[in-house]
């Protein structure tokens, strides 16, 4: 077998074997730096919880029975030292001696829903969403109902915590 001129020729044995085993190694460690900090950046996102707050949300005779009555509520965001707080919208219905407050963002993409009395529906604007006076889902692209906050009363005050709770589970 001849070889011509100018061809390349693979090494063989023990160069080529220490060749290859350090381009893996360099590989690996470089593929390492990048992939821990990320499954960790990842994880802690999924598994942090957030601090429990409880904020006044209104007066108990402000809630009305059977009509969802919207309020705005101000949170302490993730990074407790920010000089801000995060505002958002609750919904408030009593049902018999139950309270329930729901978040006004639509779970299909985020948008503020409104209450449209005139059709007892509220509505997100965005893509026609629709949930009943509970906050059940009623139809429209959402897959899911409206999230629940949990509810504390004190004194003659409503409160509304951080965080969301199930359907049909005390809070």
């Amino acid at each position: 077998m001849m070889r011509s001129e100018g061809a390349y020729v693979r090494p063989s044995g023990r160069r080529r074997f220490l060749r290859e085993m350090a381009i893996t190694g360099i590989g690996g460690a470089v593929t390492l730096a990048v992939a821990v900090p990320l499954i960790g950046y990842f994880f802690e996102a999924v598994t942090k919880r957030l601090p429990e707050e409880w904020v006044r949300l209104c007066a108990l005779d402000e809630v009305v029975d059977a009509e969802p009555k919207e309020f705005r509520v101000a949170f302490q965001p993730e990074d407790r030292a920010a000089g801000y707080r995060i505002i958002t919208g609750v919904f408030v219905i009593r049902r018999g001696e139950e309270i329930l407050a729901f978040s006004n963002t639509c779970t299909h993409m985020g948008c503020s829903v409104r209450w449209l009395a005139w059709r007892q529906q509220i509505l997100c604007p965005c893509h026609g969403g629709m949930y009943d006076r509970w906050g059940q889902l009623m139809g429209g692209p959402p897959a899911a109902d409206l999230p629940l906050l949990p509810t504390r009363v004190q004194g003659s005050d409503l409160y509304v915590a951080n965080r969301i709770v199930r359907r049909g589970v005390s809070t």
